[in-house]
C-alpha cells in the first residue's frame, strides 16, 4: 500500500525547486490562492445558509439552529487529526479532490431537498453532518500548503495574501448568500455552494504540489499507524513553549467568539433590530472589510515586530469588543463595532498562521495544521451548540456579552503568563 502511495505521489507532486523564486506569481502559489478562495467563499457562506435555513423555512428556535451547526462541525472535531495525519502521508491533491466532490453532491442534494419542500430538521443534520466531512478532510490539506509552494522568505506574504482572499469571502460570501436568499431562497444559496465545490475540483486539476519532505514514520497505512502519527504530533505541540499557549488561545476564538458569532449575530440582527437575511449577512461583511483592511496593511508593510505580543493584543481587543456587542443598543453601532472586530481579527488570523508555520517543521505541517482547524473549526459548533442553549434562556444579546467577557478572562490569563509566546519576534 506504501508503495502504491508512493507512485500515485509522484504524478501529480513535483520536486522541490533548486532555487527560491522572488515572488509568488513565479510560484503555484497563485493557483493555489484561486482554489481556497473558492473552498473559502462556500465556507462564509455555509454557516449562514444552515442558520437561515432554520430559522426561516423550517421554523425553528435558537436551540435547533445551533444543534444544525454542530452538526455542520462534530465531523471536524472528530476526523480533522486523523485527516492531518493522512496529509503528511498520502497524495494531497488528489486528497482535496475527493473532499470538493464529496462537499458538491451533499450541497447539491440539500438544494433538492429544500426546492422540493422535503427538507425537515432531522434531514438538515444529516446534510450538514455529510458537508462537515468534506470540510473536515479537506482542510489540513489546504492550510498545510502555503509553505510547501512558497519560500521561508515569502510565507508572510503568502499568508497575508492568503488572509485577504479570506476577508473577500466572508465580505462576499454571506452577502451574497443572504441576497439569493432573499430573492430566490435557502436552495439557489445552496446550489451556488454547489456549483463552487465543482469550480474547486476543476481548478485542481492543473496544480503541481512539491514532493512531502521525507518522514521518519514508514510504516504502512493503517488505523493504528495513522493514530500514533497523530499523538506524535499532539505531543510536539504540547512540549513547544509558544505553541501550547497558542492553541489554547485558538481554542477560546473558536469556541467563545467563532461558535457564537456565526449563530448569535443573524439572530441578533433578526429578532434585536428587526432586520432580513441581507441585512444580517452585511454584519459579516463589515466585518471582513475590517480583517482586510488590516490584511492589506500588513501585506504594504510586509512584516510585524514582536508578533507574539501583537497577537495576544489583538486577543484582548476582539474579547472586549465582543462584550460591547452584548449592549450596544443600534443595528449601526453593531454594524461598526462589527467593522472593528474584523480589524483586530485580521492580526488575529494572519499571525497565529504564521507563528505556526514558522515553529511548526515541514514532515509534522499537515498534523499541526489539523489541530489549528479543530481548534478553530472543530470546536466552533460546539460553541454554537453552547451559545444556542445559553441565549434560549437569557437571549442571544446577553449571550454575546457572556461569552466575550469569558474569553477576555481567559485571554488576560494567557497574556501574563505566557512569556515565551509575548516574546516571539
Amino acid at each position: 500500500m506504501e508503495g502504491g502511495a508512493d507512485a500515485a505521489r509522484v504524478q501529480t507532486e513535483t520536486p522541490p525547486a533548486t532555487t527560491a523564486p522572488a515572488t509568488l506569481r513565479a510560484t503555484q502559489f497563485p493557483l493555489l490562492w484561486v482554489t481556497v478562495f473558492a473552498y473559502l467563499l462556500i465556507a462564509s457562506a455555509e454557516r449562514f445558509t444552515f442558520v437561515w435555513l432554520v430559522l426561516e423555512v423550517l421554523d425553528q428556535p435558537a436551540w435547533a439552529s445551533g444543534l444544525v451547526l454542530f452538526a455542520l462541525g462534530l465531523p471536524v472535531f472528530f476526523f480533522v487529526l486523523p485527516a492531518g495525519a493522512l496529509a503528511d502521508r498520502v497524495d494531497r491533491r488528489r486528497l482535496l479532490m475527493s473532499t470538493q466532490l464529496l462537499g458538491a453532491a451533499v450541497t447539491a442534494v440539500a438544494a433538492v431537498l429544500v426546492a422540493t419542500g422535503v427538507m425537515n430538521l432531522a434531514l438538515a443534520l444529516v446534510t450538514a453532518g455529510l458537508l462537515g466531512v468534506a470540510l473536515a478532510f479537506g482542510q489540513p490539506v489546504r492550510s498545510s500548503l502555503v509553505p510547501s509552494v512558497v519560500p521561508p522568505g515569502l510565507l508572510l506574504r503568502a499568508i497575508v495574501t492568503m488572509t485577504i482572499g479570506m476577508n473577500v469571502a466572508q465580505i462576499v460570501g454571506p452577502f451574497l448568500g443572504g441576497i439569493i436568499i432573499r430573492r430566490v431562497g435557502v436552495q439557489l444559496a445552496f446550489g451556488v455552494e454547489a456549483g463552487l465545490f465543482l469550480l474547486g475540483f476543476l481548478l485542481l486539476i492543473p496544480l503541481r504540489l512539491p514532493a512531502l519532505p521525507p518522514s521518519a514514520d514508514k510504516r504502512p497505512l493503517g488505523y493504528r499507524p495513522l493514530m500514533d502519527s497523530v499523538r506524535d504530533g499532539l505531543r510536539f505541540v504540547w512540549h513547544h513553549p509558544t505553541l501550547r499557549p497558542l492553541f489554547g488561545l485558538l481554542t477560546v476564538g473558536g469556541f467563545l467568539m467563532m461558535g457564537s458569532s456565526s449563530l448569535l449575530l443573524p439572530q441578533i440582527a433578526r429578532d434585536t433590530f428587526d432586520r432580513g437575511a441581507d441585512e444580517a449577512s452585511r454584519l459579516f461583511a463589515f466585518m471582513g472589510v475590517g480583517m482586510m483592511i488590516v490584511s492589506l496593511t500588513l501585506l504594504k508593510a510586509g512584516g510585524v515586530r514582536r508578533k507574539g505580543l501583537v497577537f495576544l493584543s489583538s486577543m484582548v481587543v476582539g474579547t472586549s469588543i465582543q462584550l460591547l456587542m452584548g449592549v450596544v443598543p443600534t443595528y449601526l453601532l453593531l454594524s461598526l463595532l462589527l467593522f472593528a472586530w474584523g480589524g483586530s481579527g485580521g492580526f488575529y488570523m494572519n499571525l497565529n498562521q504564521t507563528l505556526i508555520q514558522s515553529a511548526a517543521p515541514a514532515d509534522k505541517m499537515g498534523r499541526i495544521m489539523s489541530l489549528h482547524t479543530l481548534c478553530q473549526t472543530g470546536v466552533a459548533p460546539i460553541g454554537s451548540l453552547a451559545a444556542g442553549l445559553t441565549a434560549s434562556g437569557i437571549g442571544a444579546r446577553h449571550t454575546m456579552g457572556l461569552f466575550g467577557l469569558v474569553g477576555l478572562g481567559f485571554v488576560v490569563l494567557t497574556f501574563t503568563r505566557a512569556r515565551a509566546l509575548r516574546a516571539v519576534p
